[in-house]
């Protein structure tokens, strides 16, 4: 697998001149949807960027029970934590941005030149791809949003992609263990579907191999095999390690919590809307009828049959879920739910999109050249129809996407009132509280410690990922439910303020809705929030 020839039938060709500007223009438009779709900080910047600052910097946010969980994605956290101790953290999420839809474009550039012909292609795909993913996904997953591991992880699976359909393996090698490095799960799902797919092309070509091709075949999955487990080393010992820990009775409890609870919409198929069923199930269609008009070139066939692995995980994940609810009704399901951890769906909703739109693009060059006999004069018309027609269609869906993005506001942002208010208490209690200060939030949000900077007990958000942080999340959760239902109908009197406090250790209240506090005098209050401290 390690072999740096091209096959002849490769597509693949030097990156001309243009390639920046085609680039530079693909980030742009990523960049554009981005920061319009989410405004900084992102939905998961907060858990991200703030995890990173503290993996430099212990002292920063100390006591917060989720920046001193396990390190999930250690790589992320060593190398953009650098950068939060030069850049504030809305800086340090603008450049991690930037970088990310630079090396992004690059994959899409690269993989988009090989299995499409035309200067524009891989602009085109882009345009089309970012209407389509306006509409909806199937479990969740986002590739274009705010920065976090996984939007580096994609611009590699890309990039290895793009080398293994030109057959150059230890590229493809390199390119696949730095995915892995970034996000684990994106990076053994992407080699898994394209091991897949290198034995469906090996097995129908089976019959063509000798001796000498079975050697050289060995020698390059040897090689290829050595440099692919090194450059995945920095990700992938401490995933190993996150799932070494725990017994079997925690890793249970924490497997039910996260695929049954905390993330059920990413992992459990059975609470998926049955609007992405139907949006997928079109997508797929779309793509079977399509990629039938494609050519039989090796780039090609590892393409579809990569997707085609991915459509395979999918349908496992849907197996693994499918059953009575609550899941407990389900035979062999803690088996089923230890598997279902592992996002079998995310490479299905993530790439599908992407398939359809190349397919898209090449159909329309295979409906405008399939007619060989066709009249000279009017084949040179059709291809100065296409030339207009293809980019201007793929602009306006573009277009329409920017639009949809700067109309609609974000779905977990606040009101405009409600969110000047959160903004101005959290940057008060910057100000006016020691760092050493444990705060009780409210429930739902999601970016405290971003505008705070001060510890939390616990969020909903910010979840740990190994088994003994998970179970002691959910058992944070729980109690807050039960001491708030202990002593809601009799007011929080003092006795409730000291039971907390001694509890919990946490010495300050952000609150909107709790109380009242009959014992308590805000701190800071404006419109919508309060703060309290304890005695």
């Amino acid at each position: 697998m390690c072999s740096s020839s091209v096959n002849p039938e490769s597509k693949a060709s030097k990156i001309p001149p243009q390639a920046i500007l085609m680039i530079l223009l693909i980030g742009g438009s990523f960049a554009a949807d981005s920061f319009l779709r989410f405004p900084i900080p992102g939905i998961n910047e907060p858990h991200y960027l703030s995890k990173a600052k503290h993996y430099w910097n212990p002292q920063w946010g100390s006591g917060d029970f989720f920046l001193e969980s396990s390190n999930a994605h250690s790589f992320f956290y060593q190398v953009m934590g650098s950068l939060t101790q030069w850049l504030s953290l809305h800086n340090t999420a603008l450049l991690g941005r930037l970088v990310a839809f630079l090396l992004l474009a690059m994959g899409w550039y690269r993989l988009v030149k090989v299995l499409v012909p035309g200067i524009w292609s891989p602009l085109i795909t882009a345009w089309i791809y970012l209407g389509m993913v306006a509409i909806g996904n199937f479990s969740g997953e986002w590739i274009i949003g705010g920065i976090e591991s996984k939007v580096f992880a994609y611009g590699f699976l890309f990039l290895s992609l793009a080398s293994a359909c030109e057959q150059h393996w230890n590229r493809a090698a390199i390119y696949a263990g730095l995915t892995i490095s970034w996000h684990p799960v994106v990076g053994i799902w992407g080699v898994l579907c394209g091991g897949f797919s290198l034995v469906c092309d090996w097995y129908r070509k089976r019959r063509d191999f000798n001796k000498a091709t079975y050697r050289q075949t060995l020698r390059s999955v040897i090689s290829a095999t050595g440099l692919l487990i090194l450059c995945s080393l920095p990700g992938l010992i401490p995933s190993i390690g996150l799932l070494a820990q725990g017994n079997s009775e925690q890793n249970f409890a924490a497997n039910y919590i996260q695929v049954f609870y905390r993330i059920k919409h990413h992992l459990d198929p059975m609470d998926f809307h049955l609007s992405s069923y139907v949006l997928y199930a079109i997508l797929l269609a779309v793509w079977l009828i399509l990629k039938r008009n494609e050519g039989p070139s090796f780039p090609n066939r590892f393409f579809q049959l990569f997707i085609v692995g991915t459509i395979g995980l999918a349908c496992i994940g849907l197996l693994l879920g499918a059953g009575p609810r609550p899941a407990s009704e389900m035979p062999y399901y803690a088996f089923r739910m230890s598997l279902l951890k592992f996002y079998p769906f995310r490479l299905f909703d993530a790439l599908l999109p992407i398939a359809v739109t190349i397919s898209i693009v090449n159909a329309f060059q295979y409906w405008i050249f399939q007619n060989e006999n066709t009249d000279l004069k009017l084949l040179l018309i059709k291809k100065t129809s296409l030339k207009q027609m293809i980019p201007l269609f793929s602009f306006c869906i573009f277009i329409s996407a920017i639009y949809s993005a700067w109309t609609f506001p974000p779905i977990h942002k606040m009101p405009p009132a409600q969110r000047t208010d959160w903004i101005d208490a959290c940057r008060w209690i910057k100000n006016h509280t020691p760092e050493t200060a444990l705060f009780l939030t409210p429930t739902h949000q999601s970016d405290f410690k971003w505008y705070a900077q001060r510890p939390e007990y616990v969020t909903i958000k910010d979840c740990p990922q190994d088994a003994a942080g998970l179970i002691e999340w959910n058992r944070r959760l729980k109690y807050l439910r039960k001491w708030g239902q202990n002593y809601y109908n009799n007011g929080f009197d003092e006795n409730a303020i000291r039971v907390l406090n001694n509890e919990t250790k946490i010495t300050h209240l952000l609150v909107k809705r709790l109380g009242p506090f009959t014992t308590l005098k805000p701190i800071y209050q404006n419109q919508t929030y309060k703060v309290y401290e304890l005695p």
